[in-house]
């Protein structure tokens, strides 16, 4: 392949200094070497996680506890009673306003 210049590049050689992938290892192998004894950890303390040969976290989904809904008591019923007629007149102030503004 020819250059704009005239000169000659090799497509197919690659320089010393490049690097071909085989010193990489993932971060969190490194993350998880212990210093005193350089084997992976495997203790994890967050629920849903687990750590495979190489070192690597897999998170996973967890499911909550079930458990059966209750249903409110009077006072509660009477709280959301006085919540709903609450926000009721304020929307209807707020709508007036509206109204009376245009």
């Amino acid at each position: 392949m020819t250059s704009k210049k005239g000169q000659t590049q090799d497509t197919g050689s690659i320089s010393s200094d490049a690097s071909d992938g085989s010193e990489l290892i993932p971060a969190e192998v490194q993350a998880n070497i212990r210093h005193d004894d350089h084997a992976p950890t495997r203790d994890v303390a967050v629920p849903g996680t687990t750590v495979d040969d190489e070192g690597l976290i897999n998170n996973f989904a967890t499911e909550p506890k079930v458990y059966p809904s209750t249903y409110p008591s009077p006072r509660k019923q009477r709280r959301y009673l006085f919540l709903g007629a609450t926000a009721i007149v304020f929307v209807a102030v707020l709508v007036a306003i509206a109204f009376s503004v245009s």
